[in-house]
């Protein structure tokens, strides 16, 4: 396998996506489309051309102020951060600050969790089970150690397994693998604390696959029959989309990416990710990226993006990131979806592309996003 980088003299394309409006992005599955707009969660029947809402959060007089404005709504991250089915009309969604649950039939999302270090978990994980997961994310300077909870139904979460203290900084993501019966943990940041785990009985046992290299530093990953996709997140080497064979061992680098990737999806076949803008001295394109493969190996950029802000410079941080926001999920729509995030001119924007369209782009042997 080869690391590939796309020369400046390959035909270029820029897929613009259709603008559906200010909502942030949660998931797409079947031919459903969830967003939020602040605290109601929403849902579209038709692609993302018309929304209703479905449930909403009862927010406190401090979230409240804390979103009273997009400056503030983006210094304090508040609203929703992810939103996990958990099937027959149930949900288990991530706000600041906590855990939510949604009852079938209920319009009301009440806490099931609520978080004490730091200010949310990445993300949720639905095991073959039925059970939820997410480890705990902060900044953890004094590498105390890191808990992994377990809900049996998303409405209570319990400690299942802890990091020990001084073993790694924090959990990046945990996934579960159809295809191979378990679930893979991603930890950060720094020499041994970075790793890719696995647990094919439920964090009875946690055994390390990959660790100790910033190559094995992620967010987001994607599974395939064949195996991992795995896309960097470090500003210390050059990002790369990457593929692990858990049968081999070998991780071998597809793509070199201009950012790290906080976020990956797979739609009907497809795979998308995207990159963000993040203080690097070795990534420095202040462009954002939606790259896409349709085999999970040949990846191309189909897109990029200005960040907004460009004054704030290294401290952009603390409006966010600029990158693009996937919608997670099993979709049947013939779409990708996606929420702007500190991009020029589109902050918060809910964008959709024709899945079509990206066909076409990756069909063509020349084609290079601009």
């Amino acid at each position: 396998m080869h690391d590939h980088e796309y020369a400046a003299n390959r035909m270029e394309h820029h897929l613009t996506p259709r603008d559906l409006g200010e909502r942030r992005v949660l998931a797409a599955e079947g031919d459903v489309l969830y967003a939020a707009r602040g605290f109601t969660l929403e849902h579209s029947l038709d692609g993302g051309l018309n929304f209703a809402p479905l449930a909403k959060v009862r927010a406190g007089a401090a979230e409240r102020l804390m979103s009273s404005s997009s400056l503030t709504r983006r210094f304090f991250r508040t609203g929703f951060h992810g939103l996990l089915p958990l099937g027959g009309g149930a949900f288990a969604a991530i706000v600041r600050g906590r855990l939510l649950h949604l009852a079938a039939g209920a319009t009301e999302f009440t806490t099931s969790h609520p978080v004490t270090r730091g200010t949310r978990p990445l993300n949720l994980c639905r095991s073959a089970s039925g059970r939820v997961w997410f480890g705990e994310y902060w900044n953890n300077a004094e590498r105390a150690e890191v808990h992994v909870y377990v809900s049996e139904d998303g409405r209570r979460f319990d400690v299942a397994r802890s990091f020990p203290a001084g073993s790694i900084r924090h959990v990046h993501g945990i996934h579960a693998d159809p295809h191979r019966g378990g679930m893979w943990v991603l930890t950060g940041d720094d020499g041994p604390e970075v790793g890719l785990w696995w647990t094919d009985d439920e964090f009875e046992t946690l055994e390390p696959v990959l660790r100790g290299e910033q190559r094995a530093r992620g967010v987001s990953i994607l599974c395939t029959p064949e195996g991992l996709v795995l896309p960097t997140d470090t500003p210390q080497e050059r990002n790369h989309v990457q593929f692990f064979d858990p049968r081999t061992g070998r991780l071998d680098a597809l793509a070199s990416l201009p950012g790290s990737c906080f976020a990956a999806a797979s739609s009907r076949g497809m795979h998308y990710l995207s990159t963000a803008v993040e203080k690097s001295s070795v990534n420095t394109d202040a462009r954002v990226a939606l790259f896409a493969s349709l085999d999970g190996f040949d990846w191309r950029p189909v897109a990029r993006f200005e960040r907004d802000l460009a004054l704030l410079d290294d401290r952009r941080g603390y409006l966010q990131y600029p990158t693009l926001l996937l919608a997670a999920g099993d979709s049947r729509l013939p779409y990708l979806f996606a929420t702007a995030q500190s991009i020029r001119g589109r902050h918060g924007r809910l964008l959709r592309w024709s899945e079509s369209d990206v066909r076409e782009v990756l069909s063509d042997p020349d084609a290079l996003a601009a």
